[in-house]
């Protein structure tokens, strides 16, 4: 499931890509809100009562932001993103979205796991949204090839998803994601299940899309390195039930380079300043779960 959505006819992407934003990023103070959370609580009903998943959650997120999220499994990440897409209700507090242009989705949703549809080849699965929005063919083709080529599968067009590796697969989703154009790309755990390589090279690609379009983007992750990679910005959640502990900003500059970042005395002062901050709350969650066991 994910919101479906095309490119605004004679949209193209080539044009798109001209008139992207620069490279540098604007201030936070200069950008609207483009969500904004206040003391946002979840909880579900379990056989044994309720429980507690997320409990005062305060969070702004600019327009254009690529901000990502970390924290101890369990602690709600996952809940957070499935509320701001539209798949889970809150329980407390309030969520706003801004959604500027109607004619657009407000959020494309990128999976943890490979949800892209086995009987469609790539170029169908990538084309899917906008097949359902009603796109003229001629603008469909046109961005469909370019965020296929985007995400390096030209020669992959018309095979199917068995006939790809797992990170073939995830660039399919991503290629989906950005194809549907929406305001705010909603991001679980893409690459978790990737070996290093594969991860490596999705998280440029990534960074290359995300430097034309300035989408606004909420990554989760339990990667602190991919967090720092591609983030703006660094929420650290708390144990169960989350809340958000620290906000981290991420000061290296754009476009990156991913193992030349990773090479960077400062890239490993950074890692270890959010590990301090993740630490304890990694060893509470596990002491939680051995109790719970």
């Amino acid at each position: 499931m994910f919101p479906l959505a095309g490119r605004l006819p004679g949209a193209s992407p080539a044009s798109m890509a001209t008139h992207a934003p620069a490279p540098s990023t604007p201030s936070s103070a200069t950008r609207r809100p483009r969500i904004t959370i206040e003391r946002l609580g979840k909880q579900f009903r379990a056989r044994h009562g309720d429980v507690e998943a997320l409990r005062d959650v305060d969070l702004s997120i600019p327009d254009g932001q690529f901000c990502c999220v970390v924290g101890p499994s369990g602690c709600g990440k996952t809940t957070l993103l499935r509320i701001l897409a539209g798949l889970e209700e809150h329980t407390d507090g309030r969520l706003e979205m801004l959604h500027e242009d109607q004619r657009r989705p407000l959020t494309s949703l990128v999976f943890q796991e490979q949800s892209i549809f086995p009987w469609m080849t790539v170029r169908d699965n990538v084309a899917y949204g906008l097949r359902m929005r009603g796109v003229p063919d001629r603008v469909s083709r046109e961005v469909v090839q370019y965020y296929i080529e985007k995400v390096g599968l030209t020669q992959f067009a018309r095979a199917y998803p068995y006939q790809l590796s797992g990170g073939m697969k995830q660039r399919v989703s991503v290629a989906r994601a950005f194809a549907n154009d929406p305001e705010i790309l909603l991001m679980d755990e893409p690459f978790a299940a990737l070996d290093e390589q594969n991860k490596s090279l999705l998280q440029e690609e990534l960074l290359k899309i995300w430097e034309e379009t300035r989408k606004t983007v909420l990554f989760i992750t339990h990667s602190i390195d991919a967090a720092l990679v591609l983030g703006d910005r660094v929420l650290v959640m708390t144990a169960r039930p989350g809340t958000l502990k620290a906000d981290i900003a991420v000061p290296f500059e754009r476009p990156r380079e991913v193992y030349e970042l990773r090479a960077s005395p400062a890239f490993g002062e950074l890692t270890y300043a959010v590990w301090s901050q993740l630490r304890d709350e990694v060893m509470q969650a596990r002491a939680a779960e051995g109790v719970s066991s």
